[in-house]
């Protein structure tokens, strides 16, 4: 197995790692709308969880497309490789 497709699989890793952490973090979010919150720790807390939630979605979207691409680009390549090694192209 090359290095290109065992990378592949560490991003593969890494980004279903993030998904999971991001569905742990959600597991735990206030979803109601505390307006009488007078000491606001209700309130802080939603927007904690609603920042680390947006920083992951941040990265997670980044680190999905970067992975699909690097493996699209990976399939053409070996595609490309083979054809040419059969003479086809």
């Amino acid at each position: 197995m090359s290095a290109s497709v065992i990378l592949l699989i560490v991003l593969t890793v890494v980004v279903a790692a993030l998904a999971i952490y991001r569905y742990a973090v959600a597991r735990n979010e206030d979803n109601f709308l505390h307006m009488a919150d007078s000491a606001g720790q209700q309130i802080s807390g939603q927007l904690k969880t609603e920042h680390t939630l947006s920083q992951i979605d941040r990265v997670g979207m980044g680190l999905t497309v970067a992975t699909a691409l690097y493996g699209i680009g990976l399939l053409a390549f070996f595609l490309y490789n083979e054809f040419v090694q059969r003479g086809r192209f």
